[in-house]
């Protein structure tokens, strides 16, 4: 995966990405068969904490730096689409929203082929090995990927039998989780206004 990420970001950038933000996406997926012409008028829930994931385990005590903010830009987001925070969930809730943030550290070794002398590789030397040539060095890398996960559900169609509620919204915001906390919010800002700028809010 970090070379297809190296590749990948080459590829869009083939100079490099000069700022972190510019690795920044926003993606999302949906269920086409939802209404979400009729989000007006319509109820929302939000949580009550964000749920903290890191290096696949749930964080008991984190650092909620960015909460207040992003559960108010959801409120911002939601309300501009005609929707009003529910009272009770289980009254009057027409669409629940879970958000996690997942953070992941990353590092390790990786063998790229090139970078020596004379094209790629070094002259020949009886005792070297390697087949007569020296085609491979080392580079390490060491990075922290952050990803904001917005998923929202259809509470009106909930299976009360089966305590199962449909999932009709998965949005994700995934980057590099480098520089300050305000460069960070900055960021978790931007990428969900793009996510509500997206189908099907759009």
């Amino acid at each position: 995966m970090p070379i297809v990420l190296i590749f990948a970001v080459y590829a869009c950038y083939p100079g490099g990405a000069e700022y972190v933000d510019e690795l920044d996406t926003s993606i999302s997926i949906f269920d086409d068969s939802y209404n979400w012409k009729n989000l007006d008028g319509k109820t929302y829930s939000l949580p009550e904490e964000i749920l903290y994931v890191k290096n696949g385990e749930e964080v008991d005590d984190p650092q909620r730096i960015h909460d207040a903010d992003i559960l108010g830009q959801m409120r911002s987001e939601l309300g501009a689409l005609g929707m009003t925070e529910a009272k009770t969930i289980a009254a009057d809730t027409s669409v629940i929203v879970a958000i996690s943030i997942i953070e992941q550290n990353n590092s390790g070794a990786a063998w790229i082929p090139g970078g020596g002398w004379w094209g790629g590789y070094y002259p020949w030397y009886p005792d070297w090995g390697w087949g007569g040539y020296y085609p491979w060095y080392p580079v390490y890398y060491s990075y922290k990927t952050g990803s904001v996960v917005i998923e929202m559900a259809d509470y009106e169609n909930k299976n009360e039998a089966e305590e199962t509620v449909p999932l009709v919204y998965d949005g994700v915001l995934d980057g590099l989780l480098q520089g300050s906390d305000k460069y960070i919010g900055d960021r978790i800002e931007r990428g969900i206004d793009e996510l509500f700028n997206q189908a099907p809010f759009n």
